[in-house]
C-alpha cells in the first residue's frame, strides 16, 4: 500500500509544505514578531554586503574580465561574434565558438556608458541577488525554530564561502544567480516554472558552458517526477503534463544559440582535448585533495571562508547519508548532491557549483541533523544577529580594508607598458605573459598582436607552455624567436631570471618598466625606440635590492636622471617615482621628495611603499608625530622590508617622541633575542628601550645576550653594551 503522506513529502513541486510541515510563525512558539526580526537582520545583512561590493574597485585577480570587454567590442565594431584569435598571431590561426558572447555584449555596453563604476554596480547587483535567492530557498514561511537555526548557518556560509568569486566581473556571476533560481522554483515556486525556459536560453549565451548544470538540474526533478508518478499514477496533487513538458523544453534551450553543436561540444573540447592539462597551470583548475575538507584553520580571514566551505561539504555529505539511512532523501536531492560531488573532483572551481546545487539537500538534511535540538525564542533572538550580522560584517571589514585605487586597482596591470606603446610604437607583435594578455588585447591599439590570453578554449596547452617556458627557459625563449620574431616583449617584473636569458640576444634592449612589467624592443624592427628610449642605469628587476645610502654620488645621479626622463613621460611611473623619492632623501632633500611619496600613495593606496617613504622624508625633517603617523599605518598594512628596517625607524620615532612604551613593545614584537637571524644591535636597542620602561631584568638579560653576539671589531657597540650592563646590573644588585 503507498503511503500518501510520504509521498506528499517527497515531491518535486510541492511549494511550502514539503520540508517542515505546515507550521506557520504564530504557531511555531516563537513568536509574531520573529518573521519581521529575521527580516530586519537579513535586511542589513544586505546593506552591509552591497556597501562594501559597490565601495570595493574592480580588481585584477586576473584579467579575464578585460578580454570579455575586447570580444564585446569586436561584436559591436564588426557585427559579428569573435570567432577566431583576432588579437593574436599565434599559429596556426585559431578558431572556437565563443559562448559567453552575450556576457560580452553586456559587460561592454555597460562599460562604454558608465565606466568601470558600472561594472562594480552590477557585479554588486548580482551577487546581492544570488544572495537573496538563497535566503528564499532557506527560509520559508513554514519554517520552524530548527529550520531558522540551520537556514541561518546555510545562508551565511554559502554567501561568504562563494564571496571571493563574486569579486570577478566573469560569467559565472550569472551561472551562480541562474542555479539558484532555477532551485528556488523547483523548490518553492512550481507554478513559476514557465520562467525556467527563458532563463535557460539566457544562460546558454551568457555562459553555454554552464549547460551541464542547468541539465543537471532539470533532470534531477524530471526524474524525481517521473518516479513518483510512476509511484502514484491517481495523485492529483503531483506536477501536470504540461509543467513536465515546459520543464522538459529547458533541455532544448541549447538550440536558442549560435551553433549548438560546438556549444554541446565545447566542454568536452576543453576539458580532454586542447587544455586537458591545464588543471596544472590555473589555479581555479587544481584539483582539490580530499584531505584539504577536514583542514580548520579560521585564523586568518581566507582561513575563516576556507572553513565554511570546508564545513558546507560535510555538511552536504552528512544529510545525503542522513536521508538515506532514514529513508527520507528525496530523489532531485540525490542527484543534485552526487552530480555536484561528481564535479568536485574534477576542479577546484566546481566547489562553489557543488555549495549551491546542495542547498536543497541542506535545507532538508540539517532540521534532520538537529531533530533532537530546540532552540528557545531567546535563543533565537540572540543567535540570529551574531551569525548573520556580526560575524559577517567583521570579514567583510577584514577582507575590504586596504581598499586600492577606485574604481579600477591598476596594481598588476601592465598600464604604463599598454601608455608607452600605444603613444610611442607604431605597432608590431609582443610575446607577452598569458595571464596578462586579456588586458594587453583590450587596452593595446588595434596595430599591435600579443601572443595569446589565458582563453583556453582557444589556445592549447603547449601555447600556453610555450609562452611560460620562453621566459625561464633558454632553449624554448630561442624557439620563440624562430618561428615568431616578435617586436616587443612584455615580461613581468618578477621573472628576474629573464635577464640572463635575453642577455644574449642583443637586439632586444629594455625601453620601458611600470610597477608590472619590463618592456624590450626589437632592435632590428624599431632600431629608433632602442636609441631614444634605451634603459642604460636602470635595472628593473633589481629595483627593491637598490641600497641608495650606499651608492656613489654619482650612481645615483645617473639613476636620478634616467628616472626623471621616464617621469616625463608616465608622471605616474611606480619604480621611477620611488627611485627619485629615494634619491632624494639620501641627498637631504626630503620637501622634495614628499610629492614624489604622495603620488606613490595616491596610485598605489593599499601599498606600503609610498607611506613609507613619506614617513621617512617627514622623519627626516623633524615632523616626528607625522612620521610616527605613517609608519604605524605601513605596519598595519602588514608589510615591511626584508630587513626589518619599518620597525626600526618606528623605534627611532617613539624614542624621538618619548613614547618609550611604544617602543618597547614594538621591539619585543619584531625582536626576538632568542632568534639565530636577531642583530646584536637590535637586541641592544631592545635592552634600553626596556631600561626605559624600567624593565631592569629584562634589560639586563638583553644586553648579555648582545654581548654574546658581538663581534670584537665593533667597539663602539662593545663598549655601549658593557656601560649598560655597568649601570644597570650594578644597581639590580
Amino acid at each position: 500500500m503507498v503511503d500518501h503522506k510520504r509521498l506528499q513529502s517527497l515531491k518535486t513541486f510541492q511549494g511550502s509544505h514539503a520540508i517542515m510541515g505546515n507550521i506557520n510563525w504564530r504557531g511555531n512558539g516563537l513568536g509574531n514578531n520573529t518573521e519581521r526580526y529575521l527580516i530586519v537582520i537579513s535586511g542589513l545583512f544586505c546593506l552591509i554586503l552591497g556597501y562594501f561590493f559597490v565601495t570595493w574597485p574592480i580588481v585584477a585577480y586576473d584579467t579575464d574580465l578585460w578580454y570579455h570587454l575586447s570580444g564585446g567590442r569586436y561584436l559591436f565594431q564588426h557585427g559579428v561574434i569573435p570567432h577566431d584569435a583576432y588579437f593574436s598571431y599565434v599559429e596556426p590561426p585559431k578558431f572556437w565558438y565563443n559562448y559567453y558572447w552575450l556576457f560580452q555584449a553586456i559587460v561592454y555596453l555597460i562599460h562604454q556608458f558608465t565606466g568601470y563604476q558600472g561594472l562594480i554596480v552590477l557585479r554588486c547587483l548580482l551577487y546581492l541577488a544570488t544572495v537573496l535567492v538563497i535566503h528564499r530557498l532557506v527560509f520559508r514561511r513554514n519554517d520552524n525554530a530548527i529550520a531558522i537555526v540551520t537556514g541561518a548557518v546555510i545562508f551565511v556560509f554559502i554567501s561568504l564561502a562563494i564571496l571571493n568569486r563574486e569579486l570577478l566581473v566573469r560569467p559565472h556571476l550569472f551561472s551562480y544567480l541562474f542555479i539558484v533560481c532555477f532551485l528556488y522554483v523547483l523548490e518553492v515556486k512550481p507554478d513559476k516554472v514557465w520562467i525556467l525556459p527563458i532563463i535557460g536560453v539566457i544562460w546558454c549565451n551568457i555562459h553555454g558552458i554552464e549547460f551541464p548544470v542547468m541539465f543537471v538540474i532539470v533532470i534531477a526533478y524530471l526524474a524525481e517526477n517521473f518516479y513518483l508518478r510512476y509511484k502514484n499514477s491517481d495523485d492529483s496533487s503531483l506536477p501536470t503534463l504540461r509543467s513536465k513538458i515546459i520543464l522538459m523544453s529547458v533541455l532544448y534551450s541549447v538550440f536558442f544559440t549560435p551553433q549548438i553543436i560546438k556549444l554541446i561540444q565545447t566542454p568536452f573540447d576543453v576539458s580532454f582535448e586542447t587544455a586537458a592539462y591545464q588543471h596544472l597551470y590555473v589555479s581555479e583548475l587544481v584539483r582539490i585533495p580530499f584531505k584539504k575538507f577536514f583542514i580548520f584553520a579560521p585564523v586568518t580571514v581566507q582561513g575563516v571562508i576556507t572553513t565554511f566551505q570546508n564545513v558546507i561539504v560535510i555538511l552536504a555529505a552528512a544529510c545525503f547519508f542522513t536521508g538515506l539511512l532514514k529513508r527520507k532523501l528525496r530523489i532531485s536531492h540525490a542527484i543534485l548532491f552526487l552530480a555536484g560531488l561528481f564535479l568536485l573532483t574534477r576542479h577546484r572551481r566546481f566547489l562553489w557549483e557543488f555549495m549551491l546545487l546542495c542547498i536543497p539537500l541542506l535545507y532538508r538534511g540539517l532540521p534532520m541533523i538537529c531533530e533532537g535540538f530546540k532552540p528557545s525564542p531567546r535563543f533565537i533572538r540572540i543567535y540570529l544577529p551574531i551569525v548573520m550580522f556580526f560575524l559577517p560584517l567583521m570579514i567583510f571589514i577584514n577582507i575590504f580594508s586596504n581598499r586600492p585605487t577606485y574604481p579600477l586597482a591598476n596594481s598588476g596591470l601592465p598600464t604604463g607598458v599598454v601608455n608607452f606603446l600605444n603613444r610611442h610604437a607604431s605597432g608590431g607583435k609582443i610575446l607577452n605573459e598569458p595571464t596578462k594578455g586579456g588586458y594587453l588585447e583590450w587596452a593595446l591599439d588595434a596595430k599591435f598582436k600579443i601572443y595569446m590570453d589565458m582563453q583556453m578554449t582557444i589556445f592549447h596547452d603547449t601555447d600556453y607552455a610555450l609562452a611560460y617556458h620562453s621566459f625561464v627557459d633558454e632553449h624554448a625563449f630561442k624557439g620563440f624567436l624562430r618561428k615568431y620574431d616578435p617586436s616587443y616583449i612584455s615580461v613581468s617584473l618578477q621573472k628576474s631570471l629573464f635577464s640572463k636569458i635575453v642577455a644574449g640576444h642583443r637586439e632586444f634592449v629594455p625601453i620601458f618598466f611600470d610597477h608590472a612589467e619590463l618592456l624590450y624592443v626589437n632592435i632590428n624592427h624599431y632600431s629608433e625606440l632602442a636609441g631614444k628610449y634605451a634603459l642604460k642605469t636602470i635595472d628593473p628587476f633589481q629595483l627593491r635590492n637598490i641600497a641608495y645610502d650606499k651608492e656613489n654620488p654619482q650612481r645615483l645621479s645617473a639613476l636620478f636622471a634616467e628616472a626623471a626622463r621616464i617621469i616625463a613621460l608616465d608622471p605616474l611611473n611606480y619604480g621611477a617615482n620611488k627611485i627619485l623619492c629615494n634619491v632624494l632623501i639620501v641627498r637631504g632633500q626630503q620637501a622634495q621628495a614628499l610629492p614624489y611619496a604622495d603620488k606613490l600613495i595616491e596610485q598605489f593606496p593599499n601599498n606600503y611603499t609610498g607611506y613609507l617613504l613619506k614617513a621617512d622624508a617627514l622623519f627626516g625633517m623633524g615632523r616626528h608625530a607625522d612620521a610616527e603617523r605613517l609608519y604605524e599605518q605601513v605596519i598595519d598594512l602588514g608589510q615591511t622590508d626584508g630587513d626589518e628596517v619599518v620597525p626600526r625607524n618606528l623605534h627611532a620615532t617613539y624614542i624621538k617622541l618619548k613614547e618609550y612604551e611604544k617602543a618597547y613593545r614594538l621591539l619585543s614584537r619584531f625582536v626576538n633575542p632568542f632568534d639565530s637571524a636577531a642583530d646584536y644591535k637590535d637586541i641592544y636597542e631592545l635592552g634600553m628601550t626596556a631600561a626605559c620602561v624600567d624593565k631592569i631584568s629584562e634589560a639586563v638579560t638583553f644586553f648579555k645576550i648582545a654581548k654574546m653576539k658581538v663581534p670584537s671589531t665593533d667597539a663602539e657597540y662593545m663598549k655601549k653594551i658593557d656601560a649598560g650592563l655597568a649601570i644597570y646590573d650594578a644597581g639590580r644588585k
